[in-house]
């Protein structure tokens, strides 16, 4: 008796819908008749391999022009094995690069067929899995950049010093994001310019000494002004800033800079790669270089931490003693025999207030050179919103500080007696500059007190007062500088110069010459 109930087959034999089945998943169908020229493949399998229709001609030597050149060796050797051992064939390669087309990857698998007849077929399929390469290449190179980072970071935390910190980390971009030139920029203590602290693929003589602008016109200062990162993918064309020299001169085409961070407000500089052919850097390169920056940061603050502890013990004892004295001195002086003990009191406590401002700022910075801009704005913060500063946030050392407080506070306290900051709305004008003294490795500090008002008796401003005295004892006795006083219709200036030698501000020489 038949079994009328019995299940229809589910077997898919229509070859139509097994070809659309094998478009629509990107895989085609091929094989090779061993030993001959002839080779049969699906007409998907041209699509998969991204060729025109036609493109393929049925012939061994067809499927051999379309291997790139440098896996082919991988895929024969791949065919021989399997023709030998009769084991499965299976194969990853490139397709032969085109104009205009991506890399494209394909995957191969297969084994040995004999037919009926004795012939023997290599057959299998193949697909384009192109994507999941991307996505494994991807993988492997944020693996790799993470490595990095966690390297980099592990040995910054061993080191004492700076230097070896951002050679290191300058070698670990140059090779992980493949790139020919790598830049770390530090920022000088003037505040006017950038100095190639680090770095790799300059010429000879450039790290150390190559500088480059702040202002947003370059890419660096572009780069601060923006707070980063700023992708370049052809320097040549870039509207936003100009090119500057330091990358022109070494061909640089493509890159990105970021910002590595400092104390409070004041960035420590910029991290920047380059290639000299064009490339476009993506999401993945900025995160790890701002990741290396960061480490960066972190180190020139752990290692300036360490130095500013070593050198505030071994300062104590000596700013102490200096200290007294001055204070010893402002004392004798105020308290003269014939002087109204009650003006001098409220001179003397003014004083010990303005030196005190000081110290808290040069202490709290760990005896090491000091923002002025800050220095200024506490010794004058009495008078906050009516002075007006002008000059880059420049750093000075502690014990020129220390006297420049002193300085401003005499300078403010003559102006509230007898100029501008008596009146209610009253202002003055203060600025000041770094700049070269034309001797080697020499520079000089000015300030200007600019004080427009002419209301009150002009000889009363230059009276030779113990203020005025200390003043000139200070600039001109101590550190070896010049005034320049005048008063008049035009109001009242008071301007001085003080030579600063090495250990007073960081510069570097002229960029190396190419």
């Amino acid at each position: 008796m038949s079994d009328d109930t019995a299940k229809p087959s589910r077997v898919l034999r229509d070859a139509d819908v097994l070809l659309e089945g094998l478009r629509l998943g990107r895989v085609g169908v091929w094989r090779w008749k061993v030993g001959t020229d002839v080779v049969e493949w699906t007409e998907n399998l041209e699509s998969v391999h991204r060729l025109p229709p036609g493109a393929f001609d049925g012939t061994l030597a067809s499927f051999r022009n379309d291997l790139h050149p440098d896996d082919a060796e991988a895929v024969w050797r791949a065919i021989r094995h399997s023709l030998e051992t009769g084991k499965p064939y299976y194969v990853r390669y490139r397709a032969a690069p085109r104009a205009g087309r991506d890399a494209l990857w394909i995957e191969a698998n297969g084994g040995v067929v004999s037919s009926a007849g004795g012939e023997r077929w290599l057959t299998g399929i193949c697909r384009d899995v192109s994507d999941e390469v991307a996505y494994e290449h991807e993988l492997e190179r944020r693996f790799e950049q993470q490595k990095a980072v966690v390297e980099l970071g592990s040995f910054a935390l061993t080191q004492t010093q700076f230097q070896p910190v951002a050679d290191r980390a300058a070698q670990v971009a140059a090779q992980v994001l493949d790139v020919p030139l790598v830049e770390i920029l530090q920022f000088s203590d003037s505040a006017d310019h950038l100095v190639l602290k680090a770095g790799v693929g300059w010429r000879e003589g450039y790290v150390g000494r190559a500088m480059t602008g702040v202002e947003t016109a370059s890419q660096a200062g572009y780069t601060l002004a923006t707070g980063g990162p700023v992708v370049v993918t052809d320097l040549a064309s870039e509207t936003r800033f100009t090119p500057p020299e330091l990358l022109t001169s070494h061909g640089a085409t493509s890159g990105v800079t970021v910002v590595i961070a400092g104390e409070r407000d004041r960035p420590f500089g910029v991290f920047g790669v380059h290639t000299v052919v064009p490339r476009r850097f993506d999401d993945a390169d900025t995160e790890f270089l701002t990741a290396l920056a960061n480490i960066v940061a972190n180190a020139a603050r752990q290692i300036a931490a360490v130095e500013q502890r070593t050198l505030l013990m071994r300062e104590m004892a000596h700013r102490a003693g200096n200290m007294l004295q001055l204070v010893s001195t402002l004392a004798h002086q105020t308290f003269q025999p014939d002087a109204d003990i009650d003006a001098a009191k409220r001179a003397f406590s003014e004083r010990l207030a303005s030196l005190s401002r000081a110290n808290h700022l040069v202490a709290r910075g760990g005896w090491s050179r000091t923002r002025f801009r800050a220095l200024a704005r506490e010794a004058l913060e009495t008078f906050a919103g009516r002075i007006a500063f002008e000059g880059r946030d420049v750093l000075l050392p502690p014990e020129l500080c220390f006297d420049l407080s002193l300085i401003l506070h005499e300078l403010s306290t003559n102006a509230a007696k007898y100029g501008a900051l008596s009146r209610d709305q009253g202002q003055v004008d203060v600025s000041w500059q770094i700049s070269p003294s034309g001797a080697q490795e020499a520079y000089t500090f000015r300030l200007e007190w600019s004080d427009p008002f002419t209301g009150q008796p002009q000889q009363a401003r230059g009276r030779a007062g113990f203020g005025t005295k200390l003043m000139r004892l200070l600039i001109e006795r101590k550190w070896k500088g010049t005034i320049e006083e005048q008063a008049g219709g035009e109001g009242y200036r008071f301007a001085f110069t003080i030579p600063l030698i090495e250990q007073a501000v960081d510069f570097v020489g002229e960029a190396a010459a190419e």
